[in-house]
Formats: structure tokens, C-alpha cells, sequence
């Protein structure tokens, strides 16, 4: 691996670290995409260990910030108040984790409906 792979993949380590995971690899698949911000980014929702809800985006280098919830009732109606003060294109509102019939307000993602 190169030097600036290695540096890369360090800092997501270390923002794995900071949500609770001992992996990048582990807070992946807890991690669900929401919806896409200009120039291709994107927001985030990632399961911690202990159960509760991250939210963050990706935009800059990782670590990222990131913001906790208690509830996913919380989580969604946060993201759905920011993707809305925003004002995108409904377009942009892309939550995975989501069969057609789901619905997101009330259910968390689910990882067997990840892209």
C-alpha cells in the first residue's frame, strides 16, 4: 500500500474509532447513506455499538464530526430537517437501507437492504 493510501485509510480507522468500532470495516456496515450534498458528497447514518444514531457527512478529510441520537425517530427527523433547511432537489433524498414499501420514519435501515 502507498503512503497516502496508508494515511487515508489511517484517519477513517480513526474516525471508526471514534464512533465506537474498532474497524473502518465494522462501521461500514452499520453506516447507511441518506441523501447527496453538492459536489458529490453525501450524509450518513451510522448504528453505534451502544444502539444509538451518528450523523455526519463527509465533506473535508475524516475524522469526521458527527452528531448522536438517542432514537432513530430523532435521527430521521433531524436529517429530513436539514436535507429540508438545505432546500435540495427532492432527488437528492436517497436513504438506503429501505425496501419500497418501508417506511423510514418509523423503522431504522436495515443492512439486508444496503446497495
Amino acid at each position: 500500500m502507498n503512503f497516502f493510501k496508508k494515511i487515508f485509510f489511517s484517519k477513517y480507522e480513526q474516525f471508526a474509532k471514534e464512533l465506537g468500532y474498532r474497524t473502518w470495516s465494522e462501521a461500514s456496515d452499520n453506516t447507511f447513506f441518506m441523501f447527496h450534498i453538492p459536489e458529490d458528497g453525501g450524509w450518513y447514518v451510522t448504528e453505534l455499538p451502544n444502539r444509538t444514531w451518528a450523523v455526519w457527512n463527509n465533506e473535508g478529510d475524516p475524522p469526521y464530526s458527527f452528531v448522536t441520537f438517542l432514537t432513530w425517530s430523532e435521527t430521521i427527523r433531524y436529517l429530513r430537517k436539514l436535507f429540508n433547511e438545505y432546500g435540495y432537489p427532492e432527488t437528492y433524498w436517497a436513504p438506503e437501507g429501505y425496501g419500497i414499501d418501508d417506511d423510514m420514519f418509523l423503522n431504522p435501515p436495515q443492512k439486508d437492504k444496503k446497495l
